[in-house]
């Protein structure tokens, strides 16, 4: 994008400061894409709320494409069924966190961790109620995503 701008402001120089519509526009654009956006922890949170739910949302429809929805969304999608080793520690953590706490009686939600300095884990159980009215977890859906996507598409709106 940087590249886009000194062209288009040698091309401004070059012809005598006439620009046309679309031209205004992309430099516009391309200004407003190297704009500094200032988002506060809380913010950043709210929003990887927001994008692993919508995640979600797509994964519950039948037979969901979890690698186009992981490419479109640009997040790294990852299931993870108790008792299975295949998990990163966090993930299994995070299960175990949940079965705890379904035998505590707390209700399970989903659940957000900072992951170092540039990731964020996005957690949902998925839990069943049997017909004797006890309750299974069938594992969870973890959607790990970057703090940089995240604040370039906080900027975008």
């Amino acid at each position: 994008m940087k590249k886009l701008l000194i062209i288009l402001t040698v091309f401004l120089c070059a012809c005598g400061g006439s620009l046309s519509d679309e031209q205004r526009k992309q430099m516009r654009e391309a200004r407003e894409q190297q704009a500094i956006v200032k988002v506060t922890e809380s913010e950043i949170m709210d929003a990887a709320f927001a994008k692993g739910r919508d995640v979600m949302s797509q994964l519950k429809q039948v037979n969901p494409d979890t690698g186009k929805v992981s490419t479109d969304e640009k997040v790294r999608i990852h299931w993870l069924a108790p008792g299975k080793a295949h998990g990163l520690e966090i993930e299994q953590q995070l299960i175990e966190a949940y079965l705890n706490s379904m035998l505590s009686g707390v209700p399970l939600q989903d659940n957000v961790q900072k992951i170092g300095e540039d990731s964020l884990l996005y957690t949902n159980p998925v839990v069943i109620t049997r017909a004797d009215s006890s309750i299974e977890i069938k594992g969870t859906w973890n959607v790990w995503m970057s703090k940089r996507e995240l604040i370039i598409a906080m900027g975008k709106h």
